[in-house]
């Protein structure tokens, strides 16, 4: 009888123990970065006056699979666990003191892929202050999870804001937007 519960704990420990080795296996197959697109470049055409508008819209590309392989040639975008925006950054390029982003009193930037349609507010401002700048850090939604987004190579990013005022000249703006990737087994 001894040898029996001899046997029955020796094989729950080696068992124990190849399911603790197949964790480690695949916490060792696992990738945790920061990506940040490309600055993706627009225009936001003259603002005749105050209200609702599309400021703009803009396809990027992104190689994800690229970037998860570069950390580690194991996994790929199929093994992508989560992707979670860390900050969004709009700079003005030709702004002057009457046409900078003190006319938007809010902008929201919304995200699509060619894997899921569905659009997204990935970061929005509302309140936006009536002060001369040229860079307008919107806060984020770092609660999302983006993954099912990022199976694409193609991103559609479209900013939309309610402007106070118009405006005189159109205003070349670009777009920057990080995220946090997490792929693994």
């Amino acid at each position: 009888m001894k040898q029996k519960i001899f046997a029955a704990i020796t094989a729950c420990i080696a068992g124990m123990m190849i399911f603790a080795s197949c964790d480690k296996i695949k916490d060792a197959i696992k990738v945790d970065f920061d990506a940040t697109s490309s600055d993706i470049s627009f225009t936001i055409p003259v603002l005749e006056e105050s209200g609702e508008a599309t400021l703009a819209e803009d396809q990027a590309y992104l190689n994800v699979d690229s970037l998860i392989k570069a950390h580690n040639d194991q996994v790929g975008v199929e093994n992508i666990k989560s992707v979670k925006i860390k900050s969004c950054t709009i700079t003005l390029i030709n702004g002057d003191s009457l046409n900078n982003f003190s006319v938007l009193e809010s902008c929201k930037v919304q995200l699509f892929s060619d894997s899921k349609p569905d659009m997204i507010t990935i970061a929005e401002i509302s309140g936006n202050p009536d002060t001369e700048t040229h860079t307008l850090e919107l806060p984020v939604n770092s609660d999302l999870d983006l993954a099912p987004y990022f199976n694409s190579r193609y991103f559609t990013y479209k900013l939309t804001g309610k402007s106070r005022r118009g405006t005189t000249i159109e205003m070349e703006c670009k777009v920057s937007a990080s995220y946090n990737v997490v792929a693994g087994l």
